[in-house]
C-alpha cells in the first residue's frame, strides 16, 4: 500500500532542513519566473510537471528537490 501526503512548498522546504540548497532554490525561482514571463500559456502545464517531479521524487538527470521547490513557489508569485 502506498500513502500519499500533500503539502505546501514551504512545508517541503522546512522538512528538508539542512539538505535544502538555497542556490538551487533561487535558480529554480529564476528559471520559472523567466519561463512564465516569456510563455504564460505554458504555465499550467509546467506547474503540473513540477508537481509530478516532486510527488514522484524523480530527480534522476534533473536538478535536486530544492530547485523544484523554488519553481513551485515562484509559480504562486507570478500568477
Amino acid at each position: 500500500m502506498m500513502n500519499t501526503v500533500k503539502m505546501s512548498a514551504q512545508a517541503l522546504r522546512a522538512i528538508m532542513g539542512e539538505n535544502f540548497r538555497y542556490d538551487e532554490y533561487e535558480q529554480g525561482r529564476k528559471d520559472a519566473r523567466e519561463l512564465f514571463q516569456k510563455s504564460p500559456d505554458v504555465r499550467a502545464e509546467k506547474v503540473e510537471e513540477v508537481k509530478r517531479v516532486l510527488e514522484n521524487a524523480d530527480f534522476r538527470h534533473r536538478p535536486g528537490p530544492s530547485y523544484w521547490i523554488g519553481c513551485l513557489i515562484e509559480a504562486d508569485f507570478t500568477w
